[in-house]
């Protein structure tokens, strides 16, 4: 009996053994992959025309304009921006924006987006009037800002001098100025126009509203808004690690206690439940597993009776 006993503690010694390892390696992949990271964006327009021109001859002219335009990562430099608008001034290019200096500036990185526009000595037009300046301007700048640990943020710098339809104005923070042109028609102009979130920023120096009626180079009437120095950002978004790359590595299997191979300290199987829990493996993986050791154990048994049987018969 004590060879019977001896087999039938080393084969449940090793079945639990083969039960406490895990069955499935893939089920760490499982863990749930990390979000990549994401680039930021940024763009800055040194100015916008949205205009409705109406041709002496009654047909509208749609002018959909935005000059110097980049978006990140990219940068222009422009003094003399001109557009062609059909109907206007025999075909020919109309100059919208003219400058000493004109530059629109655009940055991205994994860490910070940015956006800037710095207007020098500049002079805005509108179609139909080619003499007359819309806008002014000595020096301007806007510039926003979104980085990526922190609060985006816009910044307007107002002109040094301003000038609409050839008046000297003074902008007001909280309104728009209003100006009235006899025989060419009404502008309102507002400064600072700014938008702040949590992941973005905006901003544009100036927003003017046109309503003329030049009567000049074919046009009966000018309507729409021009926005000058208009910049735009996105902070970028950075990576996600999963959580099973920063948790702590699984033990050594050296650090394992090992399987007694006495009686009295052999493995007694878990409740299903903490078997699960330390496997990760399911139910039905412990009872095959119990199941095969059983059978081990039973073929044993019987296989020792009988030859005890045979040696007993020998003996009479």
């Amino acid at each position: 009996m004590s060879v019977l006993r001896s087999v039938a503690v080393s084969t449940l010694a090793v079945s639990a053994l083969t039960v406490g390892l895990p069955l499935s390696p893939a089920s760490a992949a499982d863990a749930g992959a990390g979000t990549p990271a994401k680039p930021g964006k940024a763009s800055a327009v040194t100015a916008e025309l949205a205009l409705d021109v109406t041709l002496l001859n009654t047909v509208n002219v749609p002018v959909d304009v935005a000059l110097n335009k980049v978006e990140s990562p990219a940068q222009r430099d422009g003094a003399m921006l001109t557009a062609k608008v059909d109907g206007v001034d025999g075909g020919r290019p109309v100059t919208l924006v003219k400058a000493e200096v004109g530059k629109s500036v655009t940055r991205v990185d994994d860490k910070l987006a940015t956006a800037s526009v710095k207007l020098v000595d500049a002079d805005v037009h509108v179609p139909g009037l080619p003499l007359t300046t819309l806008l002014g301007l000595e020096a301007m700048s806007t510039e926003v800002s979104c980085p990526v640990d922190g609060t985006p943020t816009a910044n307007v710098v107002a002109p040094a001098k301003l000038t609409v339809l050839g008046r000297s104005v003074t902008v007001g923070l909280n309104s728009p100025t209003h100006v009235d042109v006899p025989g060419i028609g009404s502008v309102d102009v507002e400064f600072s126009k700014k938008a702040v979130t949590t992941s973005t920023a905006a901003a544009s120096a100036l927003q003017v509203k046109v309503a003329l009626n030049p009567l000049d180079l074919n046009v009966a009437k000018v309507d729409g808004t021009v926005t000058v120095a208009s910049v735009s950002c996105e902070k970028p978004v950075a990576a996600v690690v999963p959580a099973a790359a920063v948790s702590s590595p699984a033990a050594s299997p050296s650090t394992a206690a090992p399987a007694s191979p006495s009686g009295q300290n052999r493995a007694v199987p878990k409740a299903a439940g903490e078997e699960l829990a330390y496997t990760g493996s399911s139910g039905t993986t412990v009872l095959a597993a119990g199941g095969g050791t059983l059978l081990v154990a039973g073929g044993a048994a019987v296989w020792m009776t009988r030859r005890r049987r045979a040696a007993h018969a020998r003996h009479r």
